[in-house]
């Protein structure tokens, strides 16, 4: 989900990359750079998914499940999970209002399940372990535009997922308009919908909206990135800031099951909300320390088929809370398009 909410960002920053290619030009263009990138750096600050890169690893709690296989319960346990995960963002090419960009992403995730208790003879009453990775590279190409003299940004990107290095086992497609409708010195509101080819989405349509407002007798922001995230942030001093409120996100792992019974080649996957806090503070210029912690929510569960939906699934996990801890670097935009 982190590339989706990529698609829908980016572009409202296209604006900000318009060329200067005569000999006049030229002479300043170091210094029109320059500004650019300390611009877009201020805006990735409070949009984390517009940094150059990351890197978190998340301790999450152990928390009761019940492991449910054809709506039947299987086991009942205590989950924790510590998981890693990483991003990385490539201007490839720029023109004019188009630019490309690639995205390479990694996931690592241990969940461990200890004093299982079985409901079926065929599953057994030990803790179990499993390990899961998954790589994502993306492409994407977005351009700004108008009609009617109007702002309106687009956006489109293909995407391949796996868990291994022969192979790309999952493909998707994503396609995104949007369009600003204010903005002022303390507000914007922006509209507009994406579009996913995928059979595991859930809903191939998405309307999204994007809300910021600047309270200034209290100095704080908030941010309504509708349907990932709401959160007021607050800045401590130049270099470091505060931001409380939840996130949405999402992931798939692949796994082969050697159950005659079973489909062999599934998909599990989680939606999952993370509400709390997050400390960030800018270290240089460009690098990013943060701390978060608070309450990590699995809203979804799910392993079916990989030629099925969703809905189809097969064996799913029981919702639930527990605390959460996560500790992260990022670095701030800092390298140009590739022309």
């Amino acid at each position: 989900m982190k590339t989706k909410y990529l698609l829908v960002l980016l572009p409202l920053f296209l604006t900000l990359s318009a060329s200067a290619q005569t000999d006049k030009q030229k002479v300043t263009a170091k210094m029109i750079d320059s500004i650019k990138m300390a611009m877009l750096s201020q805006y990735a600050e409070s949009y984390p998914v517009l940094r150059q890169g990351f890197l978190a690893t998340d301790f999450i709690a152990g928390r009761t499940v019940t492991g449910e296989l054809n709506g039947k319960d299987l086991y009942q346990g205590k989950m924790g999970i510590e998981r890693i995960r990483s991003n990385f963002n490539i201007p490839l090419a720029q023109w004019g209002k188009n630019i490309i960009t690639g995205t390479v992403s990694y996931q690592q995730i241990h969940l461990e399940t200890d004093d299982v208790t079985s409901f079926s003879p065929s599953f057994p009453s030990t803790d179990q372990s499993v390990n899961k990775s998954t790589v994502g590279l993306t492409a994407t190409f977005s351009r700004a535009d108008s009609i009617f003299n109007h702002p309106i940004n687009y956006s489109g990107s293909v995407s391949g997922l796996t868990d291994e290095a022969s192979s790309i086992k999952r493909v998707n497609y994503m396609g995104l308009i949007t369009v600003p409708i204010s903005r002022s010195k303390y507000s914007s509101f922006t509209v507009g919908v994406v579009v996913t080819i995928d059979p595991s989405t859930v809903e191939p349509v998405i309307p999204i909206i994007s809300y910021w407002h600047k309270f200034q007798a209290s100095d704080l922001d908030l941010y309504v990135d509708f349907p990932s995230r709401i959160a007021l942030r607050k800045q401590i001093s130049k270099k470091a800031w505060a931001t409380f409120g939840s996130e949405l996100g999402g992931n798939i792992y692949f796994f082969n099951l050697n159950q005659p019974s079973l489909p062999q080649n599934n998909i599990y996957s989680t939606i999952d909300i993370r509400s709390g806090a997050t400390f960030e503070y800018l270290v240089t210029k460009k690098l990013v320390l943060g701390v978060s912690g608070g309450l990590y929510t699995a809203a979804s569960s799910r392993m079916f088929d990989h030629d099925d939906k969703p809905d189809q699934y097969f064996f799913r996990t029981s919702n639930g809370s527990s605390p959460y801890i996560s500790f992260s670097i990022s670095f701030l935009p800092f390298i140009k398009s590739l022309k």
